[in-house]
């Protein structure tokens, strides 16, 4: 092996994450597939090493997998991807805006229904519900409804 080239364990040991996790990167595209050995190991460049740190770095600020493709695929092409950051930063920004609107609407709610649940088995009762009927009895359209998910897939 060449020292400029690190096997898929070392690699994976030296950034803190499974081979497994190396394989699916390569898979979705976002490690370029690496030379092999004459023993048929992947070898990957020096520099894989950074790109993952990368990847990682950006998952940890929320960025998902697709988005991280598209941002490294920037960057193999030549062009500048931080332009790109901050727009996918900004969508996030507004993102979270939303779910922090509906999480504190729906803490409302709950507020009010935990006092009367706590109240009410505050003492031995025997549930009128099938299931339990403390929810049962609440309504259909409830603020955790309403709460938005991420537009983009997101992938440990």
């Amino acid at each position: 092996m060449q020292e400029s080239t690190l096997k898929v364990g070392e690699l994976a040991a030296r950034v803190g994450v499974g081979v497994q996790a190396l394989h699916y990167y390569e898979r979705l595209g976002l490690l370029p597939k690496p030379g092999r050995s004459a023993s048929n190991y992947r070898l990957y460049p020096a520099d894989a090493l950074r790109r993952v740190q990368f990847i990682k770095k950006a998952q940890a600020w929320g960025f998902t997998l697709e988005e991280i493709r598209d941002i490294l695929g920037l960057r193999d092409r030549g062009c500048a991807p931080c332009r790109c950051i901050a727009d996918v930063g900004k969508k996030h920004l507004q993102e979270l805006d939303a779910r922090i609107a509906a999480l504190q609407e729906f803490r409302r709610e709950l507020a009010v229904v935990v006092p009367r649940w706590e109240k009410e088995t505050s003492r031995q009762r025997k549930c009128a519900g099938e299931f339990c009927d403390l929810i049962e009895r609440l309504p259909e359209n409830h603020p955790a409804q309403s709460i938005p998910k991420r537009t983009s897939k997101r992938n440990p």
